[in-house]
């Protein structure tokens, strides 16, 4: 599975401190196209409408509502559909995201995570969605 390095990936965490980690360890796997940072839906939203989106990770719990809010809407844009989708939680809420698979998520990542958990959950979400040999 080969990720492109330069994909444009949108974070959605409201903590400032778990996004940067996020950030962070997804530099250093290696990928240096633009990251861009939400702390709300509402940013997201933003972001999804003026830039590029090749991936998405998001935290659940928002202040101004759900990761799984914000996955349903995506998925409902055609051009949006598509973008792999990685959800990020906590071990209490595995049932969320259970429906949140179902509802379109590629992949989920458990706070806290490792970086390669991370690496992995990328390469999955990417293959779901774009096939082993892209």
């Amino acid at each position: 599975m080969n990720v492109p390095n330069s994909i444009k990936i949108l974070v959605l965490e409201d903590m400032e401190s778990i996004r940067n980690q996020m950030v962070s360890d997804l530099k250093s796997l290696g990928y240096n196209g633009e990251i861009y940072e939400a702390p709300d839906l509402k940013s997201a939203v933003e972001t999804c409408k003026s830039k590029p989106i090749d991936l998405i990770i998001s935290d659940w719990n928002l202040p101004d509502g759900t990761g799984f809010d914000f996955l349903v809407k995506i998925k409902k844009v055609a051009k949006l559909a598509k973008i792999p989708f990685i959800m990020c939680t906590t071990m209490d809420e595995v049932e969320n995201m259970i429906n949140a698979i179902h509802e379109g998520a590629n992949e989920y990542v458990v706070k806290p995570w490792s970086k390669e958990d991370l690496g992995n959950k990328v390469e999955f979400a990417w293959a779901a969605v774009h096939g082993e040999g892209s």
